[in-house]
Parts: structure tokens; sequence; C-alpha cells
């Protein structure tokens, strides 16, 4: 009569997926090591075809997120070159304060990609966009503004 009872505690290999992402994804400082050992285990008890599928899947598309990652990192790199050069001419403080009521810090960290509190700040696209108005907004003003 056991044997007809399922053990309600089994996972699918998809909720053991799950668990392994948010493993992936969060910052403990034992991340690694909590990552290989439950991968170790997934590949340990998941071993039918279809399992094997959903692990192959899985690291693809994990390969496929960091590929995504990494090109934006070398994107806010090249950006944060640009900027370096450029910030001479930027009124930075005067963005921050007329376009985001903010203070020069608060755009500088997300320009730059400062680490704050543990944490990386960036742009949000709405913010990039509304920062690219405000460089147009900018060159409009001096366009228009003569001595002679």
């Amino acid at each position: 009569m056991a044997e007809g009872i399922k053990n309600i505690d089994m996972k699918t290999i998809q909720e053991e997926l799950k668990e392994l992402r948010a493993i992936l994804n969060g910052n403990a400082p034992d991340m690694e090591q909590a990552y290989k050992a439950k991968f170790d285990y997934i590949n340990a008890h998941y071993t039918t075809e279809a399992d094997r599928e959903a692990i192959g899947d899985f690291l693809l598309d994990s390969y496929k997120g960091m590929n995504t990652e990494a090109d934006d990192l070398l994107c806010q790199v090249e950006r944060a070159k640009e900027l370096r050069k450029m910030k001479e001419i930027i009124p930075v403080s005067y963005i921050a304060r007329h376009y985001f009521g903010k203070s020069a810090a608060w755009l500088q960290q997300r320009l730059y990609g400062y680490k704050v509190r543990g944490r990386v700040y960036t742009l949000s696209t709405e913010d990039r966009r509304k920062f690219d108005e405000a460089l147009q907004d900018i060159a409009n003003q001096i366009r228009s503004f003569s001595i002679a």
C-alpha cells in the first residue's frame, strides 16, 4: 500500500530549477557553494531524458542571460568612458538639479555605476531618456545663445 502513495515533498524538475535560479540571482555570501550543492543534487536525482533536457535548457538560458548581462556591462563601461571624456563640459550638477530634482552625487552614482550600500546603481531606461533630453535641451540653449 505504501508503494501507491506519492511522496508529497517530491518536487518537479522545474521547481528545483526555479530554486536553483533563485540561488543564482541571490547575493548570499555562500552563493557559489549553495549553487553547486543544489546543482549536484539536481543532477543526481533527476536523470530521465526529459530531466536532462530541462537541465540543458536551464543552463542554456543561464548562459544567454550572462551574455546579455555582459553586453549590458560592456555598454555601461563604454558609456562611462565617453562620459569621463565629456565630464568637464557636461554640467552634471545642473542636469541633476534641473532635470531630475536630485543632487549631483545621485546622478554621478547612476552615470558611473557606483556601488552604494552594497548595491550598484544605474540609470533606468526612463532616466537615460531624460538625461539625453537634458543634453539636447542644453545643446539647443547653447546653440541659440550669442554674445555678438
